[in-house]
């Protein structure tokens, strides 16, 4: 089995992810850049690095804000109970609009991400979950859904958002169209 907190496995980062997305609100800096450091505590999530990067050490290692967000996904390690380490991965989708030539800005969501490859290095049940439907993904995603409730609801003490989904890459995904199984 390899080592799901090794970042230079390309491996770790295939398959797409198993994600929490939090709907935040209104566009605003402010509040995303909250939420970001709020969730990053929550989720007890290690050190900030970019993936691939290969310029000075600061762009390695970023600071936790929203302006770094905003340039570029940042990524991590994260222990879920119950389970172990595994690499993560922490976006913003920004929902915009484009009308004669006006940015129309929408709803932002942060995502807190867990690549499918580095959990199915961690629990082989994972599997190709969610394209094999034969097998059963419950067992290893308990543990997981129980940690991203958690964090949900200590990034809602800090920002109250609009609500929180689960599921395979679900950012802009409102609950009604949320698979359940």
């Amino acid at each position: 089995m390899a080592d799901p907190t090794d970042l230079s496995n390309d491996d770790n980062w295939n398959g797409g992810y198993y994600e929490l997305a939090i709907k935040l609100g209104a566009h605003d800096d402010e509040r995303l850049d909250a939420a970001l450091n709020s969730l990053w505590e929550a989720a007890g999530l290690q050190q900030a690095f970019r993936r691939g990067s290969t310029g000075p050490a600061s762009e390695l290692t970023p600071v936790v804000s929203a302006e770094s967000l905003l340039a570029g996904s940042l990524h991590s390690v994260a222990s879920i109970p119950g389970l172990g380490l595994t690499l993560c991965s922490v976006l913003v989708v920004r929902e915009e609009t484009y009308e004669a030539g006006v940015t129309r800005y929408g709803q932002d969501w942060l995502g807190l991400c867990l690549p499918l490859g580095a959990l199915d290095n961690l629990d082989h049940r994972v599997g190709a979950y969610p394209f094999d439907e034969t097998a059963p993904s419950r067992a290893w995603r308990e543990p997981i859904e129980r940690w991203f409730e958690g964090v949900a609801r200590s990034v809602f003490e800090i920002v109250p958002f609009v609500h929180a989904v689960t599921g395979f890459e679900v950012s802009g995904v409102e609950p009604s169209e949320v698979k359940l199984g």
